[in-house]
Parts: structure tokens; sequence; C-alpha cells
């Protein structure tokens, strides 16, 4: 005697039911006389032996759901949101559009009384004062790195201080305040400062954050945060690139594998959330676009500093043409 799974009219039975009569599993249990487990291994079997077939019409609005698919495989995301660039007119309304898909994967994903960790440099800042309105989020933006120069950026306020306040207000939450240099030119005296009440009050929250918002800095663009806030040289910085340099996270720099160690001298005096506390973080959403940021974005994703990327076509065209070179001179 066959066994019900095995039974050719059964299984088309069930799986008529649920796909196209949109019977719950509890329902076809009742219909047919048969337990929960054993409707679920039907199903099962239906897919296995091609009685049904499942096709996904992808919609127009999201025309690049099977390389976000790909490139989550690939590097183990948890989400990657590409934008399109085929009908925007220039970069403001471009960005426009990053900026509104970056506000809306925090909408959906940042819950009341959890604690978000921000970074700091122009794409952040431009991002949490951005005229898009929010529902209200009533969660406490952290700053994960000391402030970014000794230089007047212009007129606005690149600090992760001043983002952490801009995102706060943005979703009616708080904000902690973060007093402390970026980059020291003695460990110890960082070390020692560490040691303070005042940072270690924010130090202390690092180890609680649900998520963190990061930018990526590329060796490829035209212009260097760390350079133009004076924390560097254009000396030293061409010296980073000559060792191999592709980017930098949160000050720090790493190669094209994403390994900092050759770095580590500059990267250790970093007044930043450790790299150990930053790997422990569920979600590392970094936000980065154009083709000069892909070098460093691949960096980012192999040395798994980021497990969530916003970014655009142009910047994912370039990373495939990169990761197809590599197959080519492998």
């Amino acid at each position: 005697m066959k066994k019900i799974v095995d039974d050719p009219r059964l299984i088309y039975k069930c799986c008529y039911l649920y796909y196209k009569d949109g019977f719950s599993q509890v329902e076809i249990c009742d219909q047919l006389g048969i337990s929960r487990a054993t409707v679920s291994r039907l199903l099962k079997a239906g897919r296995e032996r091609n009685i049904v077939r499942i096709e996904l019409d992808n919609p127009d609005s999201v025309i690049y759901g099977e390389l976000e698919r790909r490139f989550e495989s690939v590097f183990d995301l948890k989400e990657i949101v590409i934008v399109d660039e085929l009908d925007i007119g220039n970069r403001y309304e471009h960005l426009q559009k990053v900026y509104e898909e970056a506000i809306s994967y925090f909408s959906r994903t940042f819950q009341d009384q959890e604690y978000i960790g921000v970074s700091m440099g122009h794409t952040l800042y431009d991002l949490a004062n951005v005229n898009i309105p929010v529902e209200s989020i009533d969660c406490t933006f952290v700053p994960v790195v000391g402030g970014v120069g000794i230089k007047q950026l212009g007129t606005q306020n690149y600090h992760s201080n001043e983002i952490a306040s801009s995102f706060a207000k943005k979703f009616g939450g708080s904000a902690v305040q973060f007093f402390a240099p970026a980059i020291f030119n003695n460990i110890e005296v960082m070390q020692g400062l560490m040691k303070e009440k005042p940072v270690e009050e924010v130090t202390s929250l690092f180890p609680l954050l649900h998520a963190v918002i990061m930018g990526v800095g590329s060796t490829d663009a035209a212009h260097s945060t760390l350079v133009d806030s004076g924390y560097i040289t254009p000396d030293q910085y061409a010296h980073f690139k000559d060792m191999g340099a592709v980017g930098d996270v949160m000050l720090r720099f790493f190669d094209e594998n994403g390994n900092g160690e050759p770095f580590k001298e500059f990267n250790d005096r970093v007044m930043a959330i450790s790299e150990e506390n930053l790997a422990h973080i569920d979600t590392r959403i970094a936000i980065a676009v154009g083709e000069e940021k892909a070098k460093a974005i691949l960096g980012a994703l192999r040395g798994k500093r980021i497990n969530v990327l916003i970014t655009d076509i142009s910047c994912v065209n370039k990373m495939l043409s990169i990761m197809e070179e590599e197959k080519i001179n492998a």
C-alpha cells in the first residue's frame, strides 16, 4: 500500500486547494481528513514533482529585484536596495531618491526604545536633514565616532553629534552626545580619555545598539574628508593609497579584501566603536552611491563591516565589472 504522500491524485488535490482555491493548511486538514504535517509534506511533494511551478512577476517599480537577490546571496546581506538612475534629471533628484529609500528602510526596521548608532560625513548629514516626512519612532541615536576634524567644513557640520541630533529631531526620538576627537596622535591619551565618565557613558551604549548607519569613504573619490578636515596630510593619504587602501568606514582604512591590518597603526588611534563591537551589531547599514565608491563598498562587504547596503545601479554595475575582472585575472 503506497503512502499518502506518494499519491499523485492527493498531491494534486492538496496543491489545488492551497494555491488555486486559497484554502489554509488547517482548512485542507478538515477538507481531506489528514494532519497538518501531511498537508505540508504533500505541498512540498507538489513543488518537488513540478506539479506546482511558482513564478514571480517582478513589478516595474522593482526592476532590480533579481540583482538584489544575487548580491544578498553572494555577500550574505540582510538586504540591498538598488536605486535606479534611468529617469533621474540631475544629481539632486537622484540623491533625493536614494534618501527616500534609506528613510523608508529606517522607518520599517527601527523600533521604539532601540539604540541606533550613527557615523559621520557628508552623506549622513544630508540624509538626516533631508525634507522627507516620517512617522515618529522613539529610539535613541548614538554617535559611534568622535569629532570629524579640526577645520570647519564649509558652513555645514558633519560631526556625528550633529547628525545624531538631526536624526533624533526627524524621528521624534532622542540623542546622546560623544564629546571626543576623532583621531588621536597618542593612543595612550585616547585610552585614558575612554575611561572618563562622559565618554564611558556613550561607549557603554555600543553593545546595546540594534543598528548603525554609516557612510563609506573611497580613495577613488575626488576629495577626502580626512584630508579636508586636517587630520591627515595629502601625502599621508597618498601613502595609504599606495599601501592598497580602497576606502574607510568610520575613518578606519581597509584594502580591497576588507583587511584593515596594514593600516593598524592609524586605525587604532581612531576614537570609534571597535571592529569587534561593530561585527556584533545586528543591522549594519551603509549608504553610498556612485561608481567611485564601488571598490570601497566591495572591500567593506568582504570585511563584513556592513550587511545592509543602499546604493545605486551605477555603483552596482561598477562592482559587477570589478568582480568579473577579478575572475578573469584569477
